[in-house]
């Protein structure tokens, strides 16, 4: 790898040990940041992210006053900060299996066990620089792949997304190979896709439930993560080449409240309702001819009305 500088690189901290020699921040200024900024709690720190652009974040997982695994989570999925894209590491003195495997899922980076020194930090920090993983979507999860050759998600097709990199950008000058808002929708485009596989899973699980051939399903639980996903859902498409489904997708989380109701003793219309409006949603959002995707508004028309 290449010797880089740093000293024009802008990172922020998350450490409650900011005086101790073997704290992040002296860490990192041996390594060559000079614009560096710490913050001692979440609340702060994501304050600061807010409203400052950063290239690098590296924050103690167990900040005070707040879930860092959640915070990186809402980072990713572009509820906090103005870079989803921004590379994180995380770092922690105490490494338990479930932190390791907390961070993997929350989309950061990497995660480093304390004390490491000045040589692990930089090897972590070089590998960003020139050998990031691309990202990959799903319903939960934005951020590296991290998957083994043989995890093909059930046999769906995941792409991966080589995301704009800030810290690259400053520290060798080159542009990114995807640009920031081509990025942005690509995240969001496999968002949809994304969520209307995991709207036909859970279908088919509530269904299941009710027609008695899976007793064993938490069904309150399942439409529970319904109305979330299709919540979100609705939020997300009008900004993608699939905004022409809103209306369908309205629908859906009508049906999906509908349900949370009276999960116990759900209406059987509305199960009915909602086995088609999934059904809909994904023949539309995967294909390309006119005709099916006028079928799916007349779909959602005809639910509407019987709502």
């Amino acid at each position: 790898m290449h010797n880089h500088t740093y000293d024009k690189t802008r990172v922020a901290i998350g450490d409650v040990k900011t005086d101790s020699l073997n704290s992040v921040r002296h860490i990192l200024g041996d390594i060559g940041f000079r614009e560096i900024e710490v913050r001692r709690d979440a609340g702060s720190l994501q304050e600061f992210l807010h409203a400052a652009d950063v290239d690098l974040l590296v924050s103690e997982v167990d900040l005070e006053g707040g879930d860092a695994f959640e915070m990186i989570n809402t980072l990713r999925h572009g509820g906090l900060g103005r870079d989803p894209f921004m590379p994180v590491l995380g770092f922690t003195w105490k490494a338990t299996p479930d932190k390791v495997h907390r961070a993997a899922n929350s989309g950061a980076d990497g995660l480093l066990a304390q004390p490491a020194w000045e040589q692990r930090f930089r090897s972590a920090i070089e590998t960003l620089v020139e050998k990031r993983k691309p990202f990959v979507v799903t319903t939960d999860y934005v951020g590296p792949d991290r998957r083994s050759e043989n995890d093909n998600r059930g046999g769906l097709k995941i792409p991966l997304i080589p995301v704009p990199n800030a810290l690259r950008r400053t520290v060798t000058g080159l542009p990114d190979a995807v640009p920031f808002a081509a990025a942005m929708v690509m995240i969001q485009e496999q968002k949809v896709e994304r969520h209307a596989y995991q709207i036909g899973y859970l279908t088919k699980r509530i269904t299941a439930t009710y027609r008695e051939i899976d007793q064993s399903s938490n069904v309150a639980a399942h439409i529970a993560k319904l109305q979330s996903v299709a919540m979100d859902l609705m939020l997300r498409i009008t900004d993608t080449k699939y905004a022409h489904q809103s209306e369908l997708c309205r629908t859906l989380l009508g049906v999906s409240r509908e349900l949370a109701k009276q999960p116990a003793n759900p209406r059987l219309r509305d199960i009915s309702l909602l086995a088609q409006l999934s059904l809909a949603l994904q023949r539309a959002i995967h294909a390309d001819d006119k005709a099916t995707i006028a079928a799916a508004h007349d779909i959602a028309q005809a639910v509407k009305e019987n709502l």
